[in-house]
């Protein structure tokens, strides 16, 4: 508008002539641009060029336009308004694009196992420890044996009070059978009826977004995915089967749920966590080794496997066995002698494993600080007596 205003004060000065008139108008408008420059948005180099550029033919057009004496005046003012407001483009806004967040890959749970035995347990020790449990962490595993059926006689009150207790479990909590829970019972009918009323699905209880599968004939064995960590819960129970045809055919159904995992999400998980009552012993052969064996499918997935059970009722570790160097087995107190093991899974490192038995007295060998450790060297601390 300034620059307007001078072209028409200049045009219209009958005294100045036409040469003069142009002279003034291109002065007034290259001085009113240029005074503009700074105030503008422009943040680079190439602005500026381009303002100067549009500027010198804004000029070139004015000349020609005041040179030409059959355009007036106030056609001469627009076309100056034309060539010169138009052209002062100012360049788009640079923003720096939000990085998304860091993926979350840490998992923390619990497990726990054979527990509760006795009334001291029932009503002091087990609901204890339940109730000093963190709520932050994902979830919690009973690894069976909530009752001793040879004091309990697998009688529906025990059932019922292990029940109770751990219902007050303020996180997702899973719980499988323990031999004590159906297999050691008079009647195992009457044990599946028991662990079924009680214990089955127990998770469901929780709202969870976990995304679990379940089969065997109570639906007690699961496994789900969650943040690269595969869970496996199995129904593996410790002591002489009741029925070895029963016992094949359960092992048989977990080692071909274990096969379509690998086939189908292998590449959606980086670490194995074993869950299940059993100690191994020479009654599990059948699913640890040989060719078609859990160990055998372990080393084939190439992930590193951890292995928490009970059965033993005392902690020990065992690493490398079955000649498997990614394999690691941790046996867990029982009898609520210590309170349950936390574990903290994150794969984003190499050494992904970690636990803590949340007791000053209770040491871990293992994997306190990360493992596989990649060191060469092979934990193996005492069995018990």
């Amino acid at each position: 508008e300034s620059s307007a205003s001078n072209v028409t004060t200049s045009t219209a000065d009958g005294d100045a002539g036409e040469e003069e008139a142009t002279e003034t108008i291109a002065a007034d408008v290259t001085a009113d641009v240029v005074d503009s420059i700074p105030t503008t948005t422009v943040p680079a180099t190439s602005g500026v060029v381009d303002a100067t550029s549009n500027l010198e033919s804004a000029v070139s057009n004015v000349t020609n336009s005041t040179v030409d004496m059959n355009v007036d005046e106030e056609e001469a003012v627009e076309t100056i308004a034309a060539n010169v407001i138009p052209t002062a483009t100012v360049p788009a806004k640079t923003t720096t694009a939000t990085p998304p967040p860091p993926l979350d890959t840490i998992t923390s749970f619990y497990v726990m196992a054979d527990a509760p035995y006795t009334d001291n347990e029932r009503y002091n020790l087990m609901p204890r420890h339940i109730e000093e449990l963190d709520d932050d962490v994902d979830f919690l595993v009973h690894l069976g044996d909530l009752s001793w059926a040879k004091v309990d006689k697998c009688r529906e009150g025990a059932y019922d009070e292990a029940s109770t207790i751990m219902k007050k479990s303020r996180i997702p909590t899973f719980i499988l059978p323990g031999d004590n829970d159906i297999n050691d019972c008079n009647s195992m009918t009457h044990g599946e009826e028991m662990w079924t009323k009680y214990f089955a699905s127990f998770d469901k209880q929780y709202d969870h977004s976990l995304n679990v599968t379940r089969w065997g004939k109570l639906n007690e064995s699961f496994s789900f995915i969650h943040k690269e960590v595969l869970y496996l819960g199995l129904n593996i129970i410790g002591g002489r089967p009741a029925s070895n045809s029963e016992k094949s055919f359960r092992h048989s159904q977990h080692l071909e749920r274990i096969r379509t995992i690998m086939n189908d999400q292998l590449d959606d998980f980086k670490v194995v966590v074993l869950l299940g009552h059993a100690e191994p012993t020479a009654f599990h052969s059948d699913f640890f080794g040989g060719d078609s064996g859990f160990i055998s499918i372990m080393e084939e997935m190439g992930k590193p496997t951890i292995h928490f059970h009970g059965d033993w009722h005392a902690y020990y570790e065992r690493e490398a066995e079955y000649g498997f160097g990614n394999y690691m087995r941790i046996s867990l107190d029982g009898e609520s002698s210590a309170p349950p093991i936390l574990v903290t899974i994150d794969t984003s490192k190499t050494n992904p494993v970690k636990f803590d038995r949340r007791s000053r007295n209770l040491e871990v060998a293992c994997c306190s600080e990360g493992w596989p450790r990649y060191d060469g060297k092979v934990v193996n601390t005492p069995r018990p007596n």
